[in-house]
């Protein structure tokens, strides 16, 4: 009786249709949508800070390229070993595509005695305890990523007990909060999908159900990419985690919905009664108070 009502109010292609938009969906965030987290200069400050349009303003008469420092710590930074290590780390840091110039006590200053000497080199590149010196790597327009990954690799390969570098910077600091946001994105949607599918797995005991609900959830969270990218906004760092929260609040609702269902057609085949529109009287149930919920949220 249970299935006849299901077969019923279903149509048998429905399930396919679910499967196909999903799927249809999938190709278009694939191919529209840049999924890679974006930190810009507006992460940190508004636009419309005073500040920030005092230093816009002072850029645009005296444009300045950003930079990344390598504080490079030893014993005696004035030893020839020390000082040749510099120069091969300088010599490296040039290699890099993206970087436009390198300052150190081998590029800049004549010497190392030059450097302590003249005021404006030992402010820029010596720490005042004498025990670590800056390389100052400028580089080229705000696609870092690339280069960032390359200077991370030389650091590795160059780091050691008494050599050892500590790395600072604008472009460093956003290439790393993007990294943490691409894994928070990935990892946390994928969680997301796992727990709470197993979860809907262990509750209906459905594979049908299941797919469709995990189609759904899906669908949801691709729209809701792909809507955001048509208006123009990237992933940032308040829209990282709006995937994970759009596939929870869905699948919250579903659950409600497909629970009002079984309780509708446990109620019909009690009662020796045929009802073709189940899942309008569920979403007829659901709907409202999931309403409300979702508004009291905001």
């Amino acid at each position: 009786m249970k299935r006849a009502i299901r077969d019923k109010a279903v149509p048998i292609w429905s399930h396919w249709v679910m499967l196909i938009i999903t799927a249809v969906l999938f190709v278009l965030v694939a191919i529209f949508v840049d999924l890679k987290p974006v930190v810009d200069e507006n992460f940190f400050f508004s636009t419309s800070d005073p500040g920030i349009r005092q230093t816009k303003k002072i850029e645009r008469r005296f444009p300045s390229q950003p930079e990344v420092i390598l504080a490079v710590s030893s014993r005696d930074i004035s030893s020839q070993r020390y000082l040749s290590r510099i120069q091969k780390l300088t010599q490296r840091a040039h290699t890099i595509d993206g970087v436009n110039a390198v300052k150190s006590l081998t590029e800049g200053p004549k010497s190392f005695e030059d450097a302590l000497k003249s005021p404006f080199w030992s402010r820029l590149l010596i720490a005042p305890d004498r025990k670590a010196s800056n390389v100052i790597i400028f580089m080229e327009g705000k696609q870092t990523e690339k280069p960032i990954q390359r200077l991370q690799q030389i650091v590795h390969e160059m780091d050691a007990r008494d050599f050892h570098i500590h790395t600072a910077g604008p472009p460093y600091v956003v290439e790393m909060l993007r990294r943490s946001l691409d894994h928070d994105f990935r990892y946390f949607t994928l969680t997301a999908i796992v727990l709470f599918g197993l979860t809907m797995a262990a509750l209906f005991r459905s594979v049908r159900l299941f797919v469709g609900m995990l189609c759904t959830c899906t669908s949801a969270v691709l729209l809701t990419l792909l809507v955001q990218s048509l208006l123009g906004h990237k992933i940032g760092i308040l829209t990282v985690n709006l995937g994970t929260i759009v596939f929870i609040v869905a699948l919250s609702h579903l659950i409600y919905m497909t629970f009002n269902w079984q309780m509708l057609a446990n109620r019909a085949h009690r009662l020796g009664k045929e009802s073709p529109n189940l899942a309008q009287d569920a979403m007829r149930m659901t709907f409202p108070v999931d309403g409300l919920r979702v508004v009291r949220l905001c």
